[in-house]
């Protein structure tokens, strides 16, 4: 008799759960997604193919949470844990600090990976890539609005960060010989920007 698993309701995750879908996240930084099994990554996290199936149906969900758990870090951290009425540059700095903190542990191949193979999941950074630009656009506008930044076109400034997050950021190709890792090219990239925008 088959497995009849697909058809079973799922159980939310239990804290102890997220643990160990967190700590999948880092160890398919360097995977082939499309082509690791459910048993693999069970082996991965030396948990049952049982335990996960009480969690998930397919590996696209496993992954689609392991996305939202760290987008969703992410945002409470840029916006729940930001210092409130300070100069912008502080706090322009602030947001970028916490991208880069929040990014560490994830692979240009594994981003360029979700893009290439699962488009609803790129969806959901794209969303979360979009609502970040939008807090952006308003800093650079107060910023050059203050004096603060020198002046330039915002919606050039964004199409750029845009191009950077979407295109650049899951290159795997063309950073592979300079063994860059993701931190360090969005650290890079925003030494360059901080350099350019304040005065």
């Amino acid at each position: 008799m088959g497995r009849k698993a697909i058809n079973k309701e799922r159980k939310q995750l239990t804290p102890k759960a997220e643990l160990w879908v967190k700590d999948l996240f880092f160890k398919l930084q360097d995977k082939k997604l499309n082509q690791l099994t459910l048993d693999e990554m069970a082996s991965l996290i030396q948990k049952s193919k049982s335990t996960i199936y009480t969690y998930f149906k397919t590996k696209e969900e496993i992954y689609e949470t392991v996305i939202l758990m760290v987008l969703s870090d992410l945002e409470n951290a840029i916006y729940e844990e930001l210092p409130q009425n300070v100069d912008v540059i502080l706090l322009y700095e602030e947001i970028l600090f916490k991208i880069c903190d929040g990014i560490q542990g994830m692979s240009i191949g594994f981003l360029n990976q979700i893009q290439l193979f699962f488009p609803d999941i790129w969806l959901k950074i794209h969303e979360f890539t979009n609502r970040i630009l939008n807090t952006l656009k308003l800093i650079y506008d107060n910023g050059m609005s203050t004096g603060k930044f020198n002046v330039f076109n915002v919606r050039l400034l964004i199409a750029m960060d845009e191009v950077f997050i979407m295109s650049i950021m899951t290159d795997v190709k063309r950073f592979e010989e300079d063994n860059l890792s993701l931190e360090d090219l969005v650290n890079q990239y925003f030494k360059l920007r901080m350099k350019a925008l304040i005065i």
